[in-house]
This record gives C-alpha cells, sequence and structure tokens, in this order.
C-alpha cells in the first residue's frame, strides 16, 4: 500500500464506527479495514442520501487515489471543497493525485495551499513541491523547497535531489556535501556513484 496514502487513513479515521443505516460510517469502516471499492459503494450511497456530503466525498476521493482512478478522486476533491472542506489534507491529497495525471500546475498550487494552511503538516509537500518545480522548470524555487524539506526530515534521495540542484547552479562543493550525505544515508545507485566520481574530488 501507498505509505503516503496510509498515513491520512490512519490520521482520518482512527475513531470511526459503524451503524446499519449510516452509510457513510460503514464507508469509513470499510477505508479502516482497507476494503475500497466496498467504501466506494457505501460512500456513493451516503453521498445520494445526503449524508455528511462533502466529508463523504473527501472520502470517497481518498478511496478512489487508494486505487490509482485518479480522475474520479480529483472530482471529488472538487466537490469536497465545492461543499465546504478546505483544510491541509484536501491540498495535500489532491495535489498528489493532480501530481499523478500529470497535472502539474494544478498540483503545485495544491501543495501551496497546503503549506500555506500548515506548513508543519506534512514535510514531504516540500519534496513534492520541488519535484514539480523542476519539472516546471522553477530552479530557484525548487532550490528553496528542498532546503525547507531537509530542515524538517533527514532523506538520502532529499539530498540526492537538492545536489544535483547545487550542481545546476553550479556550486560543485556544495553538491558534493550533499550527495556525500546521501551516500552516507543509504543511497547508494549507480547515478549518485557516477555523480560523485565525474564532480567530486
Amino acid at each position: 500500500m501507498n505509505k503516503f496514502l496510509f498515513f491520512f487513513i490512519l490520521l482520518i479515521f482512527t475513531n470511526c464506527y459503524s451503524q446499519n443505516d449510516n452509510y457513510f460510517d460503514l464507508g469509513k469502516q470499510e477505508i479502516k479495514n482497507q476494503n475500497f471499492d466496498k467504501a466506494i459503494e457505501n460512500l456513493s450511497i451516503a453521498i445520494s442520501k445526503n449524508q455528511n456530503k462533502s466529508e463523504a466525498y473527501f472520502a470517497r476521493g481518498l478511496c478512489y487515489n487508494m486505487i490509482k482512478d485518479y480522475q474520479k478522486s480529483t472530482k471529488d476533491f472538487n466537490s469536497a471543497e465545492h461543499l465546504g472542506i478546505e483544510d491541509v489534507k484536501l491540498y495535500t491529497l489532491r495535489g498528489f493525485a493532480f501530481n499523478q495525471i500529470n497535472q502539474n500546475e494544478l498540483a503545485l498550487k495544491d501543495l501551496n495551499k497546503a503549506i500555506d494552511i500548515d506548513p508543519e503538516f506534512y514535510p514531504k509537500n516540500y519534496y513534492n513541491k520541488g519535484s514539480l518545480e523542476i519539472k516546471l522548470n522553477m530552479y530557484n524555487e525548487a532550490l528553496i523547497d528542498f532546503n525547507e524539506y531537509l530542515k524538517r526530515e533527514e532523506n538520502p534521495i532529499g539530498y540526492f535531489e537538492r545536489g544535483k540542484l547545487l550542481l545546476y547552479f553550479g556550486k560543485k562543493n556544495d553538491a558534493c556535501k550533499d550527495f556525500e550525505t546521501s551516500f552516507n544515508l543509504g543511497n547508494n545507485t549507480n547515478e549518485i556513484s557516477e555523480l560523485r566520481q565525474k564532480n567530486c574530488k
């Protein structure tokens, strides 16, 4: 299971319960049990019955993320937002979904919103935002976001990606420090070995 999304299942649905006549609660219970198709079925009934409608759209969007139907998940997150949910979890999850279907500008917009609402909610938002900015040729912004990410997490891939950016900017010594840190944290890929051998003495 995608660890990123499982993080949100634990965060959102740890205290859920079921009542036979409440399809929203049944849907949440199925999410907790990782039965996403059944959860979608129950949440769809909840939406049709107007049971916790905004939250049901949000929960169903999460389910669609889990089964990798990102077009449907973004549609549900849009509906949840339209009905009043405007929080860090929605923008983080929808940003993830937009990223998966290569809608990079929309993904970046959502990650900006998520970070504005709560800069400390999910540190990897900075990494994901930096990665999007590289795709969009926003290299200065990407470097800022990788710096913010590495203030919060010691991550070998984060150091490696920042090192490549620093190399792009001609800061070879700083890049080599990041490559060394990444290597020491367990990143021993062929790519980092080649970059270290070529650029670092």
